[in-house]
C-alpha cells in the first residue's frame, strides 16, 4: 500500500490551512482507491484526531531530525526515512503548499515501480559557490561536488520505496556536513537528495502536471487567500470546496497587485 505523507510542526495556523486544502484534494483524487493511506507527522498529533489519517507524533524529534534547529527541512528526509520502515512500503511525502488534481495517484503509483519521485527538476550545478566541496558518507564514501554533474529536483514532492531507505542515510550526512551554510543555501535537502540518487544511479520521474507546488512568494500569498476564503471554520469539515483555486496568472497578478497596496497602506495607519 502506498502511504502518502504530510509533514506539520510549529503550529502556524496558514501552514496548517494549506495542509488541509491539499489533502482534500488528495482526498477527492483517491476517492474509493484501497490501495493508498494518509499519514500527518506532527508535533501537535491531536490536531488530527479526528480526520482519516493516521497520526505520528514527532515533538519529541524536532529538535534532532532538525539538526538541533540549524535546519528544519532536514526533518523531511527523516519523516520519509520513518515511514518506510513505519509502514512497510512506498511512500510519498507532499509539502503542504501544494495541490493534487486529477491522475495523481495512478502518475505517482506507476512512476515509483522504477524511480524515485520527485517534483520537477530545477538546475544543474546548483549551488556554484559550493565547487571544491568535499565530505564523507556512509555508503557511497567520499563524495566531491561537481560542477558539471551535480543537479537538484524540487522536493515538494519525494515518492520512495523501501529499498530507497539505506541512501537517506547518505543524505541525512551530506546534510549535516553543510548545515552550516544552511543559511546561504536554504534547499539542502533536495540538493543532497539529488545528488545521492543521482550517484547510486536511481532514476529521477518528475511529478509537475498532476501536482501544482506553489512555493513561490506571489503565488503562495493569492493561495493563502484563496484558501482562507474557501475553507470552512469547522477544522474537522474535510468537504471539497466548490470549486478549486485556478493558478491563473492574471487573477495572481491582480490579487498581488491588491495585497501590495493593501498593505502598504496599513503601514500608515
Amino acid at each position: 500500500m502506498l502511504t502518502y505523507l504530510y509533514l506539520d510542526y510549529g503550529g502556524h495556523a496558514k501552514y496548517r490551512r494549506e495542509l488541509k486544502y491539499s489533502l482534500i484534494s488528495l482526498r477527492a483524487e483517491l476517492g474509493q482507491a484501497t490501495d493508498a493511506q494518509i499519514a500527518v507527522y506532527s508535533d501537535a498529533p491531536l490536531v488530527y484526531r479526528r480526520w482519516p489519517v493516521t497520526a505520528v507524533g514527532i515533538v519529541d524529534r524536532i529538535k534532532p531530525w532538525s539538526g538541533g534547529g540549524l535546519y528544519y527541512h532536514r526533518i523531511k528526509p527523516e519523516v520519509v526515512r520513518d515511514a518506510l520502515t513505519r509502514f512497510a512500503g512506498p511512500v510519498c511525502l507532499l509539502d503542504s503548499d501544494s495541490i493534487v488534481r486529477p491522475g495523481f495517484h495512478a502518475e505517482v503509483t506507476a512512476k515509483l515501480t522504477d524511480a524515485v519521485v520527485m517534483n520537477v527538476f530545477e538546475k544543474p550545478n546548483p549551488f556554484p559557490p559550493l565547487s571544491g566541496f568535499r565530505c564523507r558518507l556512509p555508503n557511497l564514501g567520499d563524495y566531491r561536488y561537481d560542477v558539471a554533474a551535480s543537479v537538484m529536483y524540487n522536493s515538494g514532492l519525494i515518492g520512495m520505496r523501501p529499498e530507497h531507505a539505506p541512501m537517506l542515510d547518505d543524505v541525512l550526512a551530506m546534510i549535516d556536513a553543510l548545515i552550516g551554510r544552511a543559511k546561504k543555501f536554504p534547499t539542502l535537502e533536495q540538493f543532497a537528495l539529488s545528488e545521492v540518487l543521482r550517484l547510486n544511479g536511481i532514476a529521477v520521474a518528475e511529478v509537475n502536471q498532476s501536482f501544482l507546488h506553489y512555493w513561490q512568494g506571489r503565488r503562495r500569498i493569492y493561495m493563502q487567500a484563496q484558501i482562507e476564503k474557501n475553507l470552512g471554520a469547522d477544522w474537522d469539515d474535510l468537504t471539497p470546496p466548490k470549486a478549486w483555486a485556478e493558478m491563473n496568472q492574471w487573477a495572481i497578478r491582480a490579487y498581488n497587485y491588491y495585497y501590495g497596496i493593501t498593505h502598504a497602506l496599513e503601514a500608515f495607519k
